[in-house]
């Protein structure tokens, strides 16, 4: 449990450093989901919203590493 919450800081940590400075311009919103294709085929997504492909707003679930993070 430790693990997730800590990978889940880094990734939100991550996505914050990320973001740009807000811009006055306005821009529609639209559905992105994030999806990491594993070495099995297998998927994992998260829904997410973004405003000119930056994402500003996602799930809180997180797609696990390789392996099951073990």
């Amino acid at each position: 449990m430790l693990k997730r919450m800590l990978f889940l800081a880094l990734a939100l940590t991550a996505t914050a450093v990320a973001l740009p400075a807000p811009r006055a311009e306005a821009g529609g919103t639209y559905s992105c989901p994030r999806c990491t294709t594993y070495e099995d085929g297998s998927r994992c997504c998260v829904s997410c919203i973004c405003q000119n492909g930056i994402p500003i707003a996602c799930t809180d679930h997180y797609c696990p590493p390789a392996g099951g993070g073990n």
